[in-house]
């Protein structure tokens, strides 16, 4: 890597670390992302997949 690539990626991590500071943005960057990684993974599975739903069995309550 070029010291100018790895300026930015430090440059990115400084930024985000800045927008997450808290534990509670961190789980919501977190939670978001495991989301958005299930939506892709159905989908490449050709499973019927929407947004909504995959949201349900996040948010039910657990057993």
């Amino acid at each position: 890597m070029t010291p100018q690539q790895i300026h930015r990626i430090d440059q990115r991590l400084k930024e985000w670390r800045a927008r997450h500071a808290d534990a509670a943005s961190l789980r919501a960057a977190y939670r978001a992302k495991v989301l958005e990684f299930t939506l892709n993974s159905m989908a490449l599975e050709n499973e019927q997949v929407d947004r909504e739903r995959v949201q349900a069995w996040r948010t039910r309550p657990s057993r």
